[in-house]
């Protein structure tokens, strides 16, 4: 809301605090997020799914198949389907996402 900058319009509910926060640049209303505990989530702004005013993630990654060390940076990756992402982490891994489906990574 332009008039009012200091009101959220919706607020984000991760599982474990973020470390890293991307929009999608082919859909503004969806976010992928890399925790602090390792484990990546994804937020479609669309479907709030918490109590009024919040978001809860849509997906998120199992925390035995993703990082082990905090989530440095999320990254998303152009492709048709705009569901692909990238995380990295100072456990040394690069790991290959599809936000349809976060219980493992799609390539390491």
């Amino acid at each position: 809301d332009i008039t009012n900058s200091n009101k959220p319009i919706v607020g984000i509910v991760p599982p474990s605090l973020l470390s890293c926060l991307r929009y999608n640049p082919k859909n503004l209303d969806t976010l992928v997020g890399g925790s602090c505990n390792g484990m990546i989530s994804y937020y479609d702004l669309r479907k709030p799914n918490g109590p009024t005013g919040t978001c809860r993630p849509v997906e998120c990654s199992a925390i035995e198949k993703s990082h082990h060390d905090p989530v440095s940076d999320v990254y998303w990756i152009s492709s048709k389907t705009g569901h692909q992402c990238v995380s990295v982490s100072t456990d040394g891994q690069m790991l290959w996402w599809d936000t349809r489906k976060l219980e493992e990574p799609i390539d390491r």
